[in-house]
């Protein structure tokens, strides 16, 4: 099955490899825009379409793993920045994804200062993400009738403090608060109040990161291990997980481009049997990215060409839970 997708606010999906980037050399305004496409593969029992496109199929006749989905997605990047004159204050506007797993994405808003000694900090508010339209079915485990779909919406903030103390470490936190319009999880199967409850999909989603960055034959490479901690603190306690995250990045640069991969591994741990499945949300997350980005190509001043893979897998101990997806993106896009 093929479907084709519009979803404005989902930029390219490999995901950022560094904390931040350096600030402009020079105070004033500056902008990004960008467009492109992905194509590629989603499998998801709960996740029902974006702006009005389905992602997976209505009905269902059983309990197993899902079925696959070939999209193609239009894809938007924008990056808007205003850097103070004392060259030590930023506020910056940009579209950013979340996971690339369910779709999830946000406009953030961030105010950034450089403290010298103690390091570059930065305050985000991460705004709704009504632009993509993401949906999930109301009630995924109801059989063999069509499922609703439901507004999926998050929103939240994030803190980054970035060279901290003069050194190469990097801390990341953030939240995100998850809501449904239209939470109904199991009413179809006849279970009891408390047992639904197990199975809400609204809560927080709490992450904090530490990396640290490896500067290597003066910056022609980076390499960036890091280690996070998962709190999935939803509100049904069969979908709520917590674990953790082991990560490593690279980025590779030249004159003629730069290439970035990013390889992580989540381990995470349910937190109560799932009523329906008798088993804990147990799960074990792979994903890897990739992207070559191409300053000026064929000679355009200001433009830059990016091209870039991810692939990722949430190979849940319950096989309903199970998701996938594998994408090929391309991104055209100039500085202003």
């Amino acid at each position: 099955m093929k479907k084709t997708l519009l979803a404005l606010g989902i930029s390219a999906f490999t995901a950022s490899t560094l904390a931040m980037q350096p600030l402009p050399d020079e105070a004033g305004f500056s902008a990004f825009v960008g467009a492109g496409a992905a194509g590629g593969v989603v499998e998801s029992n709960f996740l029902a379409e974006i702006v009005g496109i389905d992602l997976s199929n209505d009905k269902i006749y059983n309990y197993d793993s899902p079925n696959n989905t070939t999209i193609i997605i239009p894809n938007f990047k924008l990056e808007l920045s205003y850097l103070f004159s004392n060259k030590k204050t930023e506020v910056t506007l940009n579209n950013a994804v979340e996971s690339s797993l369910d779709f999830t994405s946000n406009m953030k808003l961030g105010l950034r200062h450089n403290f010298d000694n103690v390091g570059n900090i930065e305050v985000a508010g991460l705004l709704g993400n009504d632009l993509v339209g993401l949906k999930v079915w109301e009630d995924p485990y109801l059989q063999g009738e069509a499922r609703k779909a439901t507004d999926y919406k998050t929103s939240g903030g994030m803190i980054t403090w970035d060279k901290m103390f003069g050194s190469d470490l990097e801390l990341i936190v953030k939240t995100l608060k998850v809501d449904l319009d239209d939470e109904q999880s199991g009413q179809s199967l006849g279970l009891s109040s408390a047992q639904r409850d197990l199975l809400d999909r609204q809560g927080n989603l709490n992450r904090a990161e530490l990396g640290y960055q490896f500067v290597i034959n003066s910056g022609e490479y980076v390499v960036r291990p890091s280690v996070a901690y998962l709190d999935r603190d939803l509100d049904g306690d069969a979908m709520a997980q917590d674990g953790f995250e082991l990560g490593v990045a690279m980025v590779y640069s030249n004159s003629s481009y730069s290439w970035a991969n990013k390889a992580v591994y989540q381990r995470l741990d349910g937190d109560k049997d799932n009523p329906i499945f008798l088993d804990k949300n147990d799960a074990d997350v792979y994903m890897f990215s990739s992207e070559v980005r191409i300053p000026e190509p064929m000679g355009w001043e200001k433009w830059v060409a990016r091209v870039g893979v991810v692939y990722a897998q949430n190979d849940a101990s319950i096989n309903f839970n199970k998701s996938k997806v594998a994408m090929l993106s391309a991104n055209l896009g100039r500085r202003f």
